[in-house]
């Protein structure tokens, strides 16, 4: 069903109000964008906050003006996270001609609709999945990543790992991860990253996306004795009731998680049972703290949500959303200013030409390596009954070097 209007408003009229007096609106021929997101259905949750971020960032890039005086108009569309809806979707818009980019849900939509993207269409695409096979810049041509893939956030936490062994033992680490593609993505990445900084991995344990018992796995994860356990693979779901049940069986070892694990909402939402919680993501998220013009903009936007109280901590998906529509100001700014057509050809190049463009305050210099934004950093919860922060234990890095 396509969505015209925000599922949001307050929020986004909070973000006019703040940008209205900054310049005058942008005037000129439109900038078409199609944006699929799962604005209904078990991910909702999830599409609504990241449709959220689309639209305060667009709002106000054009407050400052648009894109050289051209405005960003963007299409939101709900495929409910269903591929055949999301393909549906962005044929429809490509077809129509004009399209500028495309955004879509996940990598099984990225997957579907690239090799018929690659042949026919050529429109600029980017989504909200980190798959490792996303670096194969021929299989996805027009594609381009805002951030690591799950097997570099699951390196990081491993040379973390590493970085912090003590003794003279290999540290012990269990993977608790989906029966599920995106479960499954980093676990080659993982065994042999693993072997190669002399981390021994006692447990791999795979467990139903949701609707599971995890008694067998806290059971599993007391025998193997880890002193880290990484969960990948899931979203709201099954991790925290690992992490309390194994807790509850005595194991003493620190909990980690890549992403899709680690907004800080959610981590809040388990408890005080998650404190000391360690989770990879590829943003700032504390933007309470964070310097710069774009981070400034994002903590205006958050601090005009009505009804949604300021933490001074920002969701991944919101953050991701924001600086997606900031690269694309700048790579169709230079496109533009080069003479050159706004095609899915010229402007991937522009994107990898990006050279420690500067994100002021999102993610630090952005170059693209394969197609993909290699940054993450590792914030540490401190979570009580009563209370909730998140500190950074690395500066943001670049990842699978």
């Amino acid at each position: 069903m396509r969505m015209m209007k925000s599922v949001l408003a307050a929020c986004l009229m909070g973000v006019l109000a703040v940008t209205a007096s900054v310049a005058e609106e942008a005037k000129g021929e439109p900038l078409n964008f199609s944006i699929a997101l799962p604005l209904s259905g078990p991910l909702a949750f999830s599409g609504q906050v990241q449709q959220a971020g689309w639209q305060t960032a667009i709002a106000w890039i054009n407050a400052q003006g648009g894109v050289k005086g051209r405005p960003i108009a963007a299409d939101f569309y709900d495929d409910e996270y269903k591929v055949d809806l999301g393909v549906a979707g962005f044929k429809k818009a490509a077809s129509a001609g004009d399209l500028v980019f495309a955004a879509g849900d996940g990598t099984p939509f990225v997957r579907a609709i690239s090799p018929e993207n690659n042949d026919t269409y050529k429109v600029l695409m980017s989504a909200t999945g980190f798959a490792s096979d996303l670096v194969d810049t021929t299989k996805y041509a027009y594609h381009f990543l805002p951030g690591p893939t799950y097997s570099d956030m699951v390196g990081l936490l491993l040379e973390h790992i590493a970085d912090n062994k003590t003794g003279d033992e290999a540290p012990k680490v269990a993977m608790v991860y989906s029966a599920t593609e995106f479960g499954r993505d980093p676990l080659e990445a993982f065994r042999s990253r693993a072997a190669d900084l002399g981390i021994e991995i006692v447990l791999e344990e795979e467990t139903k996306w949701s609707g599971v018992d995890v008694t067998s796995s806290a059971i599993k994860l007391r025998n193997a004795a880890p002193d880290y356990v990484i969960f990948h693979g899931y979203a709201g779901n099954v991790w925290p009731e690992v992490l309390k049940t194994a807790k509850d069986y005595g194991v003493d070892a620190t909990f980690m998680g890549t992403a899709y694990n680690s907004d800080p909402e959610m981590v809040k939402s388990v408890g005080a049972s998650v404190d000391g919680y360690l989770g990879v993501v590829p943003y700032i998220l504390d933007v309470d703290g964070a310097e710069g013009e774009y981070a400034a903009a994002i903590r205006d936007a958050l601090k005009a949500w009505e009804g949604k109280p300021y933490t001074g901590y920002a969701n991944m998906g919101y953050v991701q959303s924001w600086l997606t529509a900031l690269i694309l100001r700048e790579a169709i700014g230079q496109t533009m200013d080069a003479g050159k057509e706004l095609n899915g050809t010229n402007l991937i190049a522009a994107i990898n030409g990006l050279d420690g463009w500067d994100s002021k305050g999102i993610v630090g210099g952005v170059t693209f390596v394969n197609q993909r934004l290699p940054k993450a950093i590792i914030y540490k919860f401190n979570v009580g009954e009563d209370s909730f922060s998140m500190e950074p234990v690395t500066d943001l890095v670049t990842t699978g070097e």
